[in-house]
């Protein structure tokens, strides 16, 4: 508890080893004890480690959450195409049936 209130902490190596620098001076930036030199939301926002993410995913052949989203929605979209045009399709096929049977 110690540690927390005098805010002395580091980053133990084996825990954040897959931890980029980036990220690590983000967070060092926002575990300051005095609130005045703390990050603002707006700081926070421009912060490197958060900017240019599309990049970084491409730089590390990585695909960001959005990305991967949005690929499963696009297949179930044309999924979901597909499978009302063989719907409609036997609609017609059984619809033309009933009419050559009332004939």
């Amino acid at each position: 508890m110690n540690y927390v209130v005098n805010c002395n902490w580091d980053f133990d190596a084996e825990a954040f080893e897959q931890l980029s620098e980036e990220a690590k001076d983000f967070i060092s930036r926002l575990l300051v004890k005095e609130k005045s030199y703390r990050m603002s939301a707006t700081q926070c926002l421009k912060h490197e480690w958060l900017n240019n993410l599309p990049a970084k995913a491409k730089k590390f052949k990585l695909r960001l959450k959005s990305q991967l989203l949005l690929q499963s929605y696009m297949a179930h979209r044309k999924w979901k195409k597909h499978f009302y045009v063989v719907a409609a399709a036997n609609r017609l096929k059984r619809f033309q049936s009933m009419s050559v049977k009332l004939a």
